[in-house]
């Protein structure tokens, strides 16, 4: 695998001078091809542009795989790949499906012939599959002896498969079982064939991975070729890029790219960074029994090493979680951040074109990939405490503790502000550095609804400089996370992500007494109130949180008198979700009216999918 580099000259004065870099790849000018692998990729017909490969009708597929070498024991492929194919049968030595049921895709039509079933005493039931590597927009399947002028005596025309089925997957994983086997649907079927040549038209066309051919008679069989042909787009199309090497740690900012998604298509993006070269972990076993890992510099020369190993010495292949994060999910849409823990030196991206059509397609031209070094710290730290058992809906004490690693020699160069995210509006108490308290006049501090930013007026730029900030807010939900960003003002680099060291060392856990409720808090203030007009206590707030809930659910406040009649609908019923609410009532009715002196009750009611919530309480009229 070669391995890019990306050469970056900095310049160093007084301050740092920096600016966002930018990555690009693919166009005319940062071809695909020469960034990384095809899977079904064509970037041939839209020059600097990539989008899936197109099959027609006068392609056989297994043919093409056969000759591209993609055929597993056609021309030997030294490993499998993904979108190679394989032919084989259960009912065959293992010599058969490696030797003789490959030539059945090699294209030539002569005494190469499968002949292994005709010396069967019975051959009802023998099954024959097909893998073609990836889903292709099929519109025939063909199959057939040695036959016509090829076979002057007529000794093998006579040998044609005398009943068959024909099953069919798209090879997706809503079609699998689940042990992850394909589930089959019936395509065709003819229990008394008299076709030497047996053609199948799948109509209306449609995308297929694995084919089944199952004999149904029991009479002797030969085969010479099988044909897969259809006209289209291939369902899927993946470019993967190589390892690139961005010569040191960098932030990342945003991912962007310019493409076509006609109807039924989708165009998918992911990333993954990592502190080395290597994306698995190769593992031997050793004279002990012990697994081993090897420690070449790439993948490629790891796997080729491990490939040299006996049988009984190749221990596992796996991913490296410890050094790389796991693909992201895919981006929404151009534009958004890159996912990363932290600073890191080696990113990898995969671009997945689908479609559901096999007349339309996706597309992409290029993609660029926003990033900055130097970075702020070699590594920035988080913990927050406490961690576990804190109430829901109460006003709650938080130390967050940023711990940096900083390297000057480097071009580390330190940060001055702090994002940290919150789940409700947060109120600062105290801020240190270093582990002294900061005087108000040594940082200002902005409270959003989610966000909390502090700002320093000195560069946070050594070890010992940790940051710790102390505030109040309000968890709503069992789990939270408070994510944070540092930023160097002075310059324009990215942001940098607060990492941790441990996985919940930023998450926050509710108390158990909390699991299940979604709905709290709710009360009246003031519980007696006297709506006339003098402005000194004329509405009631009735307020409630709403807490551990997903997406958005129908809610409503209602008051009624003692004997039950509807006095108001406050608040009308309308979409909510989890947050805090305040709802005045002024003590009209529903027509505007000033209800009469008296206790009323009000009613808070959340419309969940399985069961509804509901909170009350009492509250009094008086003049």
């Amino acid at each position: 695998m070669t391995y890019l580099v990306i050469l970056c000259i900095m310049a160093f004065f007084t301050s740092v001078q920096a600016e966002v870099k930018r990555l690009v790849i693919g166009n005319v000018e940062n071809p695909w091809r020469e960034w990384g692998g095809f899977e079904n990729v064509d970037d041939a017909t839209k020059p600097g542009w990539i989008q899936p490969q197109m099959t027609s009708r006068d392609v056989n597929i297994l043919n093409k795989l056969y000759q591209e070498g993609r055929l597993w024991g056609g021309k030997d492929p030294a490993y499998y790949k993904p979108g190679d194919g394989r032919i084989w049968s259960p009912n065959a030595p293992y010599q058969q499906n490696k030797e003789s049921l490959p030539k059945l895709a090699d294209g030539v039509k002569d005494t190469l012939v499968f002949d292994y079933f005709n010396r069967r005493a019975s051959n009802k039931g023998v099954t024959i599959y097909i893998d073609l590597g990836a889903p292709y927009p099929v519109e025939e399947i063909k199959f057939y002896p040695l036959y016509g002028d090829l076979d002057p005596t007529g000794e093998h025309s006579d040998l044609y498969m005398k009943g068959y089925e024909v099953y069919a997957n798209d090879g997706s994983p809503e079609t699998q079982d689940e042990y992850g086997r394909p589930v089959y649907h019936l395509i065709a079927a003819e229990p008394t064939n008299t076709d030497v040549v047996v053609t199948i038209n799948v109509f209306p066309p449609e995308y297929i991975r694995y084919i089944k051919l199952r004999c149904t008679s029991p009479l002797p069989f030969e085969l010479d070729q099988i044909e897969v042909r259809g006209q289209g787009y291939l369902r899927q199309a993946v470019f993967t890029s190589e390892i690139i090497d961005l010569g040191d740690i960098a932030n990342f900012g945003r991912i962007l790219w310019a493409g076509i998604e006609e109807p039924g298509s989708s165009l998918k993006v992911y990333t993954r960074n990592g502190r080395d070269k290597t994306v698995l972990k190769y593992y031997m076993i050793n004279d002990i029994g012990e697994l081993e890992e090897l420690k070449e510099e790439t993948d490629e020369e790891n796997r080729k090493k491990w490939l040299a190993l006996p049988d009984d010495a190749k221990g596992p292949v796996v991913d490296d979680t410890e050094n790389w994060t796991p693909w992201s999910a895919p981006y929404d849409s151009s534009g958004q951040i890159v996912f990363s823990e932290g600073p890191r030196r080696y990113l990898q991206l995969m671009v997945v074109m689908e479609s559901d059509i096999t007349t339309n397609r996706s597309s992409v031209d290029s993609i660029v990939i926003e990033y900055s070094q130097p970075v702020l710290a070699r590594r920035l730290l988080g913990r927050i405490s406490p961690r576990k058992g804190v109430p829901l809906g109460d006003s709650v004490a938080f130390e967050y503790k940023v711990t940096p690693k900083i390297d000057e020699d480097k071009g580390d160069v330190g940060f001055d502000v702090l994002h940290i995210r919150t789940p409700t509006e947060a109120r600062v108490t105290e801020v240190k550095l270093g582990g002294v308290p900061l005087s108000k006049g040594d940082y200002r501090v902005e409270a959003q609804e989610n966000l909390l930013k502090i700002y320093l007026n000195k560069r946070v730029n050594s070890d010992a400089d940790s940051l710790e900030v102390n505030f109040k807010c309000v968890p709503l939900v069992f789990g939270t996370v408070f994510e944070g960003m540092a930023f160097a003002s002075w310059t324009e680099l990215l942001g940098q992500r607060i990492e941790v060291e441990d996985i919940e060392d930023l998450s926050v856990q509710a108390s158990v007494d909390f699991l299940g409720r979604v709905l709290g808090h709710v009360r009246a203030s003031p519980s007696v109130f006297t709506p006339n007009g003098d402005r000194i206590n004329d509405l009631t707030v009735i307020s409630f949180v709403i807490f551990q809930m997903i997406g958005e659910a129908p809610l409503r406040v209602d008051v009624y008198d003692l004997s039950g009649c509807l006095v108001s609908h406050v608040l009308p019923r309308g979409p909510a979700k989890v947050g805090f609410y305040e709802v005045p009532w002024d003590g009209t009715d529903e027509d505007g009216k000033l209800v009469p002196p008296g206790v009323y009750i009000y009613r808070v009611v959340l419309e969940g999918d399985k069961r509804w919530y509901t909170g009350s309480g009492a509250v009094t009229v008086a003049y």
